[in-house]
């Protein structure tokens, strides 16, 4: 039944999803129908360009009525242009107009990263890692693993964030990892590295990356900087970590890198074959907060929790380590072309 009312329907329109919809409410409980629904939607966007997501299915009752489907279904908006996303693929990166993010959401957006940057050492729930600051002094580098834990970013990202990401990738993602990369002031850099080998363990070789400022990013408080992914750009060498020097220098006399500075509130999506960078922060005021929100296709399968789990166990936050346990085999997996240090003394 489940393959003859989801999967041997092709929607045209919203009225054919509203008919597969009220069908199957007499054969199967709602939770079933959402993933029947989400394959649906996913094919008919592929298949008839069909902009349309199925939102707010998410009561636990068992059916529900014509009227309050078509109530809480709710038409997405196409975020990118055909240009952009045809620039996306051909070069690995695009940045989302001006517009992607409404007043609100600036403002949000901006006071959840200070929330996040307050919430205390807590073991078992968000991982904060910090680096040494030039006073010798932790500072706080990154917050990861917080979505649980912030109900208004969750909301946002599995909403806003994850449709975007989806309608870039062709098909529905899911996230994988979020973390803020606070950067703050006199904080260092990120040597030049791609994503895509530090996922490689995990039996991911694509994801796809949000990054949305929630500070200004220039040149001087170290915005991220790009090399445009061509045809002749794979999965490079990272020797300890980072791209191979000989490639990095050749690309400085090329002029290849490209500076993307940001204003609060701007996205900016790249895949994890984009060789990328940013420079210490050198500004003695201007913080550089980036939530880096990271999927991967859904067909790959849901692998956030399982990420965190290894990582929580093979490279924790310092409160969390066990005094005396080497964590170097974590540290190679899950601290690659950071300044985290492996363990920075608490003061």
């Amino acid at each position: 039944a489940r393959k003859n009312l989801a999967l041997d329907y092709r929607v045209s329109s919203v009225v054919t999803v509203h008919i597969v919809y009220q069908r199957a409410c007499f054969v199967f409980s709602r939770g079933m129908m959402i993933q029947a629904l989400r394959a649906t939607l996913r094919s008919s966007r592929q298949d008839n360009g069909l902009h349309v997501v199925w939102r707010g299915i998410m009561s636990s009752t068992p059916a529900a009525s014509a009227a309050e489907v078509q109530k809480e279904a709710e038409p997405v908006p196409q975020w990118f242009t055909d240009e952009q996303v045809q620039e996306f693929r051909q070069h690995g990166y695009v940045k989302a107009s001006a517009s992607f993010l409404t007043a609100d959401e600036i403002t949000k957006s901006v006071t959840w990263a200070t929330e996040l940057s307050q919430m205390p050492l807590t073991k078992g729930k968000w991982m904060q890692y910090f680096e040494e600051g030039s006073d010798g002094k932790p500072l706080l580098c990154r917050i990861e693993n917080f979505l649980p834990y912030h109900k208004p970013v969750r909301e946002f990202v599995r909403g806003k964030i994850t449709d975007a990401i989806s309608e870039l990738m062709g098909e529905e993602a899911v996230l994988y990892k979020e973390k803020i990369n606070f950067k703050l002031p006199g904080a260092k850099g990120f040597p030049p590295h791609q994503d895509a080998p530090a996922y490689v363990s995990f039996g991911l070789d694509y994801h796809v990356t949000c990054l949305l400022a929630a500070d200004d990013a220039s040149l001087e408080n170290g915005c991220l900087e790009i090399v445009p992914r061509h045809p002749d750009i794979g999965m490079l060498p990272h020797p300890n970590g980072t791209i191979e020097k000989h490639l990095v220098d050749k690309w400085e006399r090329e002029n290849a890198w490209i500076p993307i500075p940001c204003k609060a509130g701007e996205a900016v999506f790249f895949d994890s074959l984009i060789p990328h960078r940013s420079k210490d922060n050198a500004s003695q005021t201007n913080s550089r907060r980036i939530y880096y929100l990271t999927f991967n296709a859904l067909s790959a399968g849901d692998h956030r929790q399982g990420y965190y789990d290894l990582k929580r166990e093979m490279f924790p936050p310092d409160n969390e380590k066990i005094p005396g346990r080497n964590y170097s085999k974590g540290a190679a997996i899950f601290n690659v072309s950071t300044p985290i240090k492996n363990k920075v003394e608490r003061k």
